[in-house]
């Protein structure tokens, strides 16, 4: 499928949503929205489509069209899967294909409301061969499967006596990615954290101020992603942006600044934006946006 297509679909399924819809995770009084460059602690059902990242590097760039498709299979245990289309262009070469998919599998455990402290385990399946063959030979996808069992976890500040403190929220991932061929592509640490300030929380439960509508719906956020292979060094990305949350969908955008000089040496500053939809509208309350099991199966 053409880049094109995937922002008209996106289009398509914001004017058929209707009426309000579930966020991600909700936690006590904090929801904790979709981010960009890692994932949130949470089970649902939503559609991210597409979420476009260019990263300029030293011969060309690289951009990349993913998606990402999450279905809850009871109200706690979920399913997602992930793919991209890559383009890389450089002075060499260049080459176009999809990447290699990724699958998901995460069980959110009970929250604790009044904590605002909402934590998931999972495990992240890469599916090997999946991809296109020019760019698994050209060395851009990795030519091997990888499993990587995933500790997620969200804290919001809202118990803070502090008013200025509570909009704050901190959510965390961390992984590890053990290779099917560690000869061939090593095992790996992957950590990742985002710093979030809640304007929605600000007004409805701190104190409503005389704002712009716009902007009482805006989350400003800085996002760190690092992965660390074994005997080698640690690369990742400073993520700095902002997301706009609307009833029925999320878009955001942030700028990927290299976090040390490892990653420097590979590409230098790029971007990510991303349109993400809630499918648990009351629009879409058929198979695509609810439990297949409407049980929790921690209860």
């Amino acid at each position: 499928m053409r880049p094109a297509l995937w922002c008209v679909a996106a289009f398509l399924l914001v004017l058929t949503a209707r009426s309000t819809a579930g966020a991600h995770v909700i936690c006590g009084n904090r929801i904790f929205p979709a981010t960009l460059t890692m994932d949130d602690p949470g089970v649902g059902d939503e559609l991210s489509l597409p979420t476009v990242q260019l990263i300029p590097t030293s011969s060309g760039q690289n951009i990349a069209y993913a998606y990402e498709w999450d279905k809850s299979i009871t109200r706690d245990l979920g399913i997602a899967i992930n793919g991209d289309y890559a383009s890389q262009r450089s002075a060499a070469q260049g080459g176009n294909g999809w990447d290699d998919l990724t699958v998901t599998l995460k069980d959110e455990l009970p929250c604790k409301a009044h904590h605002e402290l909402a934590w998931s385990i999972g495990v992240v399946r890469l599916l090997p061969g999946t991809g296109a063959s020019q760019l698994r030979n050209s060395g851009a996808i990795p030519g091997v499967g990888s499993t990587a069992p995933t500790f997620y976890i969200g804290k919001g500040l809202g118990d803070l006596p502090t008013d200025a403190l509570r909009p704050f929220a901190i959510t965390g991932e961390v992984s590890r990615q053990f290779s099917d061929t560690p000869s061939l592509s090593p095992n790996a640490w992957n950590y990742a954290a985002s710093l979030q300030y809640s304007m929605p929380y600000l007004q409805q439960h701190v104190k409503a101020l005389k704002l712009p509508r716009f902007v009482t719906r805006l989350t400003p956020l800085v996002e760190v992603s690092m992965t660390s292979p074994d005997g080698g060094p640690p690369t990742g990305n400073i993520a700095p942006g902002v997301l706009y949350s609307a009833q029925t969908w999320q878009i955001g955008a942030e700028a990927l600044i290299p976090a040390n000089k490892t990653t420097w040496q590979s590409q230098s500053v790029g971007f990510i934006v991303q349109f993400h939809l809630f499918l648990d509208d009351s629009a879409w309350k058929t198979f695509w946006g609810k439990p297949i099991i409407n049980k929790d199966l921690w209860k």
